[in-house]
């Protein structure tokens, strides 16, 4: 899935996950040379240095996919070219 992880301090990275638990995740990252290992800790997820992150993720109606449950709600960016759903 791809997403768009946003850092705390405001930075934003294009991401890839490859694979999640219920309270882990790994994601490969635009820019870094290795996998990032996320940890939730209650609704948040947190960086192996404790930098809390935040997922945006694309929606297109292209390839509508199937529905991803969260304790959080996600914000949702539409690309240029999409019509209103």
């Amino acid at each position: 899935m791809y997403v768009l992880m946003r850092y705390s301090f405001g930075i934003v990275v294009e991401s890839v996950v490859l694979a999640k638990g219920r309270n882990r995740m790994r994601v490969a990252a635009a820019g870094f040379p290795d996998t990032i290992e996320l940890k939730r800790s209650g609704p948040q997820w947190f960086t192996a240095t404790r930098q809390a992150v935040e997922f945006d993720f694309v929606m297109s109606n292209a390839h509508p996919g199937e529905g991803v449950r969260s304790s959080r709600p996600s914000r949702v960016v539409r690309t240029a070219a999409q019509t209103s759903i």
